[in-house]
């Protein structure tokens, strides 16, 4: 996405100076050309996460059955594979496999491995299972029942930014047409921003606007959490007592 934004960036840049001369509208392109690409990508990834989240519900709901009807947990794990959903398939075959070939607890282990998200809390629910002294479904069932309480905020959460992104868009090509058709028709109206001052001016607009974009961008763009259960990569250390 980076690459995106910097491409975006200075295609922006570039085509504003080419067209008016004007700093202001230089870095008004360039920051809206920064900014846009992970705006514009936002609802995609907000659905492909949900999806994700859904396929893991719906296979964890698959194996408190298959633990209901009476099959082990190794057993559970591997009648599942067949019917995963294709989002998580490859990740549910290495584990079952591995807990054919090896043993379940290094399977367990594996699979909190797999992934920052789901992947070690479903290990855990799994752990809980094979530990737990009464019926192996309940805990699997809880724990799907937890991934399905996400799954509704997080497509409430989508419907949202769908909303405030096609608005967000709609105003921005507005203004972009707007300020084009001016420069076209009446290139005098922006003569008062080539001097230092409206220069000075002009880049301040600029800013402003680029701030509120980057506000919404900023609670649009899906920022993946690690879980809990998994220790940070760089820790933070308080500080020493005196």
């Amino acid at each position: 996405m980076w690459l995106w934004s910097a491409a975006a960036a200075a295609g922006g840049a570039a085509g504003c100076w080419a067209a008016t001369r004007l700093w202001g509208m230089v870095v008004l392109g360039g920051g809206l050309g920064m900014l846009l690409p992970p705006f514009v990508a936002a609802p995609a990834q907000r659905r492909r996460h949900t999806t994700v989240a859904l396929a893991w519900q719906t296979w964890t709901r698959q194996i408190a059955e298959l633990a209901r009807s009476g099959a082990g947990l190794a057993d559970a794990l591997a009648a599942s594979v067949p019917h995963a959903p294709p989002q998580i398939a490859a990740t549910v075959r290495r584990i079952a496999q591995m807990a054919r070939t090896e043993n379940l607890n290094a399977a367990i282990a594996q699979f909190a491995r797999c992934g920052p998200l789901w992947e070690p809390e479903i290990a855990a629910g799994l752990a809980v299972a094979a530990t737990v002294g009464g019926p192996v479904a309940t805990p699997l069932s809880d724990l799907a029942a937890r991934i399905g309480d996400f799954v509704a905020l997080h497509r409430a959460r989508t419907e949202a930014v769908v909303a405030l992104w096609t608005q967000t868009i709609a105003l921005l090509g507005l203004a972009a047409g707007v300020i084009a058709l001016m420069y076209r028709n009446n290139p005098a109206y922006f003569e008062p921003y080539r001097t230092p001052a409206g220069q000075t001016f002009l880049v301040l607009i600029a800013m402003v606007l680029l701030g509120a974009t980057s506000f919404l961008v900023r609670h649009s763009v899906v920022r993946i959490e690690p879980s809990l259960l998994v220790a940070p990569k760089h820790p933070r250390r308080a500080p020493r007592p005196l």
